[in-house]
């Protein structure tokens, strides 16, 4: 059965993680709906929130049975709250790799443990690049502050996978008061791209570069509330532009925004609804999940707009805003019978949308996840969704699975 694989994005597909604010909610299924126009895009941070009429809706139930070939893999996930998965020994299958509040393991598709090592702290990002271009997938993982770990200092420790062991290398330990890794992205050989909270409100990125005397930081910007980053080409010019999303704006009560900042510090503003939660990039468009309020309760949306750059600049388009959620907490992207698709994980579903002849259409597949990670676990052409949740699966979807 073709499943779901993920699309190549070097560049466009990163790892980013909101940490906890003042007003984060409590982390918490739908059937199928197809986008629509959406009205004109606001302006770079726009203030006015949805009429009464558009209020969030209730969630509707899970479709009845799930789609797709569906895995149990609770036993061996336990209670892993991080997820990823890579080839971490270059020998073509690809691994999981798994966070609990206790170690992080790396186990084989079928959940042989591998490799385990103790965790220092709270897993804020986990992800798998090949940082040095060896073909071989390395770990990383932003450790820092979460509710077990209150006075945990903030580091991104690098790990490799040797035979039944993990050798492990601190790149970065920087000076904060509120210590969370945000976003760790790929940036190119031996560097990478990572932002963390270095004050209550402020969010500073940085390159880590790995030199003759280790890894070093040069600084991208401090800015506030910058929560979520992608990188990739969207204006077709051959260079990998630097999308930032914020929850919140520049001042207390400003709604948050998105944009792409430019070496020199000038930010190009693109259409979005009040705050931003996550963002990706799949074949070359920009895809956001807005629609973030404060009042997260009353106010906030999920939604998931699609974004594409023309000569009059950047146009927004509604893909969905998803009933009964209030965030889009991440944006995946992935291939799904050779279509472009996304994975979203939100604060009530996770759902897959595909590209039809008329826009995207989406399905619920999974109700509430600790996390999602995506990859190929049976060794046949595509991928799979591994979903952290009760129970934890491994979904594969083809065509049939959305009829």
């Amino acid at each position: 059965m073709k499943s779901i694989a993920l699309a190549a994005l070097a560049l466009g597909l990163g790892c980013q993680r909101e940490p906890a604010e003042e007003h984060r909610p409590p982390a918490p299924g739908g059937g199928e709906t197809q986008s629509t126009p959406a009205p004109p895009p606001p302006g770079p941070n726009p203030s006015p929130a949805p009429p009464a009429e558009a209020s969030r809706p209730a969630a509707p139930p899970l479709p009845d049975p799930l789609p797709g070939t569906r895995r149990d893999v609770s036993a061996f996930v336990g209670t892993a709250y991080r997820a990823a998965i890579g080839d971490l020994d270059g020998d073509g299958t690809r691994e999981i790799v798994l966070v609990d509040p206790a170690q992080l393991r790396v186990v084989d598709r079928a959940g042989r443990a591998i490799a385990s090592i103790a965790a220092p702290s709270g897993a804020n990002i986990v992800t798998t690049l090949d940082v040095d271009g060896d073909h071989r997938a390395e770990i990383v993982v932003g450790w820092g502050m979460n509710r077990e770990h209150k006075d945990a200092p903030a580091k991104v420790v690098l790990y490799r996978l040797a035979k039944d062991r993990l050798v492990e290398e601190t790149i970065f330990s920087p000076e904060t008061t509120r210590a969370e890794i945000v976003a760790i992205l790929p940036w190119e050989t031996n560097a990478i791209m990572v932002a963390y909270w270095e004050s209550k409100y402020l969010v500073r990125s940085v390159v880590l570069r790995k030199g003759d005397s280790g890894w070093a930081p040069t600084q991208i910007a401090s800015l506030r509330t910058a929560t979520t980053y992608v990188r990739g080409d969207l204006d077709g010019d051959g260079a990998p532009d630097l999308v930032v999303g914020r929850v919140y704006g520049d001042a207390k009560g400003v709604d948050g925004d998105a944009f792409v900042l430019a070496p020199d510090g000038k930010r190009v503003p693109i259409p979005t609804l009040r705050g931003v939660r996550s963002l990706a990039i799949a074949d070359g468009d920009l895809f956001i999940g807005d629609g973030w309020h404060q009042n997260y309760s009353q106010s906030a949306h999920g939604r998931l707009a699609w974004v594409r750059h023309t000569s009059a600049g950047f146009q927004a388009e509604l893909v969905e805003d998803t009933a009964g959620q209030y965030a889009i907490e991440r944006i995946v992207p992935a291939k799904i019978d050779g279509r472009t698709a996304l994975v979203t994980q939100g604060s009530q579903y996770v759902r897959v949308f595909t590209r039809t002849d008329h826009g995207w259409q989406g399905l619920s597949i999974a109700g509430p996840a600790r996390d999602i990670a995506i990859g190929d676990l049976d060794g046949v052409t595509g991928d799979e969704i591994l979903v952290l949740g009760e129970p934890s699966v491994v979904v594969g979807l083809d065509q049939t699975s959305r009829r």
